[in-house]
């Protein structure tokens, strides 16, 4: 009874405890549900602005793309900006402060370093003089759209998406120079030619120039330069005597874009495919188009479709939250397509400073003074950083701001300045999108080009006519064959032989129109152009993708959306293929080994989810580069992964008993299969460990997966599970259907963060006909049904409907002026 008596005493003391508890948990219902109630998921209804000139419809069809109809262009811009806002207000933020160096105010210390890159590179502030310089009657539509932007960030009220509680922050004002930022730093992640540059400083001071051709090769048999740049930069004796590793990524951030390893435009195969068919080879006698760019993965996707109608616009297709245009789409009478040219638009200068001066550097006519701003970062819970940021004639110091530029060269005597086109202020590349979204008909598109400045893109179209056209547009400097060091290390900033002397005329960029093969394709590889032997650039991709599409191409006479759908969804690796003589030739001592040999003697290159053999083969791949490259030390595991490595590896099992293929800690000469024997070895010890003793239950897609990065949380535990998108993926590196490798930039090597960001078919005999899909969805609220909608049909290659006139309307939202 006395036991009885004290359990009734605890019930009695803990009661208060258990009502507060439940309290808490019905207070925390209610607020969850007040919030899932408020929150502006799926925006419907009418919404009385002031700053709107005329009423806006926006109606939703099915898979969730608004159609925007407006009496006036700059009303459907502001209806643009006003939905970005209200389906991607989070990432808009992030846009905005990524690109004028304002991480810290929110993320605290974890982002001081890319605040500081941005902020030496001066993206806003270039933004903001080039905008000075735009048309009036652009301003205003870049007005118009960032006024759409503020009004939507204001009507979420209180309910904003869950981001803005966990980092304690609320919209920030978008201004019309945001948006010309977010356009700079698409060309900043879409030109990383100078971090080519400086890897081949940073190997210069342990290679020969031959060596550092042999582990960046040329694409041609002959590099575009025949200057010894290694021993150029040992006889001024350049280098940093502490030169060693630098600190790690953050393990907090997402790899994409948001540490010091990953400065954007710092990858290799940032690229796309596209390729057009003529009616000649088509079942239906017009064109078919296709388009799938390869960029960063993130979630939400970078990409938000809709379709913008007013007088003089009627376009449909991807627009970028923070752009007021369609990037990708079709018009009416026509649609359209880009790839990155990969123009060598950035040249880095070695600057040599006067050591009794330090304010003054070493001018090709005497002594220079740098030009030197004062940059503020404000650090969320920590002291603001106060940031120099000194410029010469070529441009930015970048060596005072990115580590491994700093580590590079001895800063006491010397520093790295970048020379960029993007930065220049005659670059008006976003006036050029709005009036390419005016283009009446595919010529007119064609003539506008001219006035895209950065980045340089591979332009496709096909029009109604029958039409198939090719163009380069962009700026890139004139650079002379064989002549000087053709941007392909740093140059001697005060040697005026370096400098750049003019851009190429648009009339000599590479150009095709109607060709008899009757197709056009792009993927990355070199372009030339028949009235100029210099090439863009002397570090071309590896052409594999292209060659990959023009099999295809050729392999029917005939071809129908069907085909076209087959060939994006191609997981043929063409880089493999060599390979795969010295792959089947190993003999691994490994107790899995026979087994696996097995497993994998059929395979023929083919990166299909289901495959043993393509995840045996990846991993031998792999542990065979770092065998031949890793000695290389802290370069090469700083850079495996931004870069691949896959044209040294291929250069060098050519000769069996290539000097790479030795291992320099033992006494005995390796050949190339004792390198091959060693490697399938590590493969094997490390799939057994991750994967299990069973190599029949291993399969491709357990260890590539797609993963689309949420900024910030993808790195935070259960965060990351909540707003991270993840699924199986096939093809690799160089595919047709790209799925590039980790490797060492991450723990999970054969993981993949960059794949086709889109895919798109345009049909030239019905453009209603045309289909796209992206890896995520819609919406930016990470509880809307469209934040994640599109990812399992994107991964197997499936499709959704882009019609200018859908048959079904979901939903419907009226933009009404007060």
């Amino acid at each position: 009874m006395k036991f009885i008596s004290n359990m009734a005493g605890v019930r009695k003391l803990l009661r208060p405890v258990f009502w507060t508890l439940g309290f808490a948990a019905l207070l925390a219902l209610g607020i969850t549900m007040a919030y899932l109630y408020a929150a502006q998921t799926t925006p419907h209804g009418k919404r009385s602005i002031k700053a709107l000139g005329d009423n806006v419809l926006i109606s939703f069809d099915e898979v969730d793309i608004p159609h925007i109809k407006a009496n006036s262009q700059s009303d459907a811009l502001f209806a643009l900006g006003y939905l970005h806002a209200t389906e991607r207000s989070w990432q808009m933020e992030m846009n905005r402060r990524i690109a004028s160096g304002r991480l810290s105010e929110i993320l605290g210390s974890e982002t001081i370093n890319i605040d500081r890159f941005i902020r030496t590179m001066g993206i806003k502030r270039a933004a903001e003089h080039q905008f000075d310089k735009y048309p009036v009657a652009t301003k205003r539509l870049l007005q118009a759209y960032a006024d759409g932007v503020n009004a939507g960030n204001a009507h979420l009220g209180w309910a904003l998406p869950i981001e803005y509680f966990l980092t304690g922050s609320k919209p920030g004002h978008w201004s019309p120079t945001d948006s010309v930022a977010w356009m700079l730093m698409m060309a900043l992640d879409l030109g990383g030619n100078w971090h080519k540059e400086l890897q081949r400083l940073e190997l210069s001071r342990v290679l020969s120039t031959k060596q550092i051709w042999e582990v960046m090769p040329p694409f041609e048999a002959e590099p575009v330069t025949t200057m010894d740049f290694a021993k150029l930069y040992k006889d001024l004796n350049v280098f940093n005597p502490q030169a060693g590793p630098v600190n790690s990524r953050s393990k907090k951030l997402p790899a994409t874009e948001l540490s010091d390893i990953d400065i954007p435009g710092s990858k290799d195969g940032i690229g796309s495919n596209n390729w057009a068919l003529s009616g000649k080879l088509t079942a239906s006698g017009k064109p078919l188009l296709a388009n799938d760019p390869h960029l960063g993965l993130s979630a939400p996707a970078i990409w938000y479709f809709a379709h913008l109608d007013a007088p003089g616009l009627n376009v449909l297709g991807g627009t970028l939250p923070g752009i007021p245009a369609v990037i990708l789409g079709r018009a009416e009478n026509y649609a359209w397509s880009f790839t990155n040219t990969n123009p060598d638009v950035q040249d880095l200068y070695i600057e040599q400073i006067d050591t009794q001066n330090t304010g003054m550097y070493r001018g090709p006519d005497g002594p220079l003074a740098f030009k030197v701003r004062q940059e503020i970062i404000d650090v969320k819970g920590a002291p603001s950083v106060n940031l120099l940021v000194r410029e010469t004639r070529h441009g930015p110091v970048i060596s005072d701001s990115y580590a491994r530029a700093k580590r590079a060269i001895d800063t006491n005597r010397f520093a790295l300045a970048l020379r960029w086109t993007a930065l220049d202020i005659e670059n008006q590349s976003v006036a050029g999108l709005l009036e390419l979204n005016r283009a009446k008909d595919m010529d007119s598109f064609r003539h506008l080009l001219r006035k895209n400045y950065a980045p340089m893109q591979n332009v496709v179209m096909a029009d109604v006519d029958g039409n198939i056209t090719y163009q380069a547009a962009g700026v890139a400097p004139k650079r002379q064959l064989r002549h000087g060091l053709y941007g392909v290390a740093p140059a001697l900033g005060w040697d005026k032989q370096y400098d750049w002397h003019g851009y190429v005329p648009f009339e000599q960029l590479p150009s095709s129109h109607n060709p008899e093969q009757g197709w056009l394709a792009t993927a990355n590889q070199r372009i030339i152009a028949a009235n100029d032997p210099n090439p863009l650039t002397g570090d071309w991709d590896l052409s594999a993708r292209y060659e990959r599409i023009v099999d295809l191409i050729k392999a029917k006479s005939s071809h129908d959306i069907d085909n076209m759908k087959m060939m994006q969804a191609d997981t043929l690796s063409l880089t493999s293929i060599p390979l795969l003589t010295l792959f089947k030739a190993s003999a691994p001592t490994h107790p899995l080994g026979s087994k696996a040999v097995e497993l994998s003697k059929n395979f023929d290159g083919n990166m299909r989810v289901d495959s043993v053999g393509a995840l045996i083969f990846n991993a031998w791949a792999d542990h065979l580069t770092r065998n031949l490259f890793s000695r290389l030390g802290y370069i090469f595991h700083e850079t495996y992964g931004e870069r691949n490595y896959r044209g040294a590896l291929l250069g060098q099992i050519q000769n069996p008993n290539s000097p790479w293929c030795d291992n320099p800690k033992t006494e005995a000469q390796e050949t190339c299969l004792d390198a091959s024997n060693d490697a399938y070895n590590k493969a094997l010890e490390y799939l057994s460990k991750e994967y299990g003793n069973d190599p029949s239950k291993w399969t491709w897609g357990s260890a590539h997966i797609a993963i689309s990065e949420h900024r910030p949380f993808s790195k935070i535990p259960i965060l990351g599970k909540l707003f991270n998108l993840r699924t199986p993926f096939p093809g690799d590196s160089n595919t047709i259907n790209v799925g590039r490798l980790e490797l060492l930039r991450s723990d999970q090597p054969y993981e993949t963060l960059q794949a086709p960001s889109l895919r798109a078919i345009y049909d030239l005999a019905d453009l209603d006909k045309s289909l796209f899909i992206f890896q995520s969805g819609q919406s930016g609220w990470v509880q809307s049904n469209f934040y994640r909608n599109m990812m399992p049909l994107w991964a197997k290659n499936e499709y959704l409907p882009l019609q200018m006139k859908p048959q079904n309307i979901k939903r419907s939202l009226e933009l009404v002026n007060k």
